[in-house]
């Protein structure tokens, strides 16, 4: 059964869907986006090995020429991959329900 994640962007107002699934050494994503820069990024075959640290990593090479600085979508990708990769445990991640940025006024 593939993952899949919500990602909200509240920020710039759009809403991603990514799911993954593994074939072999490769995690191939797709995100439904209605946001024309992570539109780029919308299916990729990420190499296993591609995915263990934040350099020499598949998605933030591809994220960084198409997608804003701060943008959460890479993120939300390569939680998408650990989980297909046993890496990140799926109940967990169910009951974690979410990871979230909060800004204060302080």
């Amino acid at each position: 059964m593939p993952s899949e994640v919500k990602v909200n962007s509240a920020i710039c107002g759009f809403n991603h869907k990514i799911t993954g699934q593994l074939e072999g050494k490769t995690v191939i994503t797709d995100i439904e986006t209605d946001c024309s820069k992570v539109a780029k990024i919308a299916h990729m075959e990420i190499p296993k090995k591609q995915t263990l640290n934040i350099k020499e990593n598949y998605v933030m090479d591809q994220a960084k020429d198409t997608c804003c600085v701060t943008c959460i979508v890479p993120a939300g990708v390569l939680h998408v991959c650990k989980m297909e990769l046993g890496m990140l445990s799926k109940t967990l991640a169910k009951q974690s329900e979410r990871v979230s940025i909060e800004f204060n006024d302080e």
